[in-house]
């Protein structure tokens, strides 16, 4: 029975403490507060922007104007960490010493991408990029010291099954996939990468403009690629090789798998290449 008596007295407590905390909240105080928040002035209150931090400093107020105690391990309320957004400052890419043009024939996304530079003398065309038991690309490759190009995308049978996952939804090479083919390579030697999206023949401007600069991101191993590489154009890829292109591009168009073809047993090509990237953290 007296088990009974507290258990009773104890929700009636807590049903009590959220009727007088209900009773706080007004349609004013709602008002008043969020014509702040929301306010022009806040700028969306987005993550690292002045406006982020106006907003964290107005509920900080409210909340010394409560009465509410701070954590003791913090200076006051908020608890800091650090945000960084990157931005490139200049990027060249050359074969054969004939440069490039940023926006029309090659981007370089900041996202995925470090300062550096590489050069050589070859280009080996890998495919799809991918290394997996039931799917090989690199089957008497070798890429060590050299730049490797690939295409974006994995490779099907004739019914549309995709050869990796054995459904018609695609793997892990085609999402995060980019990634984990930069790591193939690198872990491969190659010294850098040229990546060409068989879907875009042309970049948008909003695109070459985005890709110029990061989101805002904590620090992480993982916020950079292996090593730099540059996503080329079309019109590009024709530049650096004719040798097969257009039944390259025909066939990554329909994921029409690579390594089963005999066209593609002499995957290097001889040139000059040349590529620098460079940006800066805020």
């Amino acid at each position: 029975m007296l088990l009974f008596t507290l258990a009773a007295f104890s929700g009636f407590a807590q049903t009590d403490d959220a009727s007088t905390y209900a009773s706080t909240i007004t349609v004013a105080d709602l008002q008043k507060h969020l014509s702040v928040i929301a306010s022009a002035d806040m700028q969306g209150r987005e993550t690292g922007t002045e406006g982020q931090r106006k907003a964290a400093a107005y509920i900080e107020s409210h909340f010394k104007t409560l009465g509410l105690p701070a954590v003791e391990k913090l200076n006051g309320y908020q608890q800091f960490y650090p945000l960084y957004k990157d931005s490139m400052l200049n990027a060249s890419f050359s074969v054969n010493d004939k440069m490039g043009v940023y926006g029309t024939d090659y981007i370089v996304p900041a996202s995925s991408n470090n300062n550096g530079k590489f050069k050589s003398k070859k280009i080996v065309f890998a495919g799809y990029g991918i290394e997996d038991a039931k799917y090989n690309d690199y089957t008497g490759l070798n890429i060590k010291g050299k730049v490797v190009l690939i295409v974006l995308g994995e490779p099907k049978s004739a019914d549309g099954t995709y050869l990796l996952s054995g459904t018609k939804r695609s793997s892990e090479w085609t999402f995060p996939g980019l990634t984990k083919k930069l790591a193939i390579a690198a872990s491969k030697g190659a010294v850098g990468a040229l990546v060409i999206n068989p879907t875009m023949e042309t970049f948008s401007s909003r695109l070459v403009e985005s890709v110029k600069r990061t989101n805002v991101y904590y620090p992480r191993e993982s916020n950079n690629s292996p090593f730099n590489y540059a996503i080329i154009s079309q019109k590009k890829k024709k530049n650096i090789t004719t040798t097969h292109f257009d039944s390259i591009l025909a066939m990554a168009k329909r994921n029409a798998p690579f390594s089963v073809s005999g066209n593609w047993k002499n995957r290097e090509i001889k040139c000059k290449l040349k590529f620098e990237y460079k940006k800066e953290r805020n």
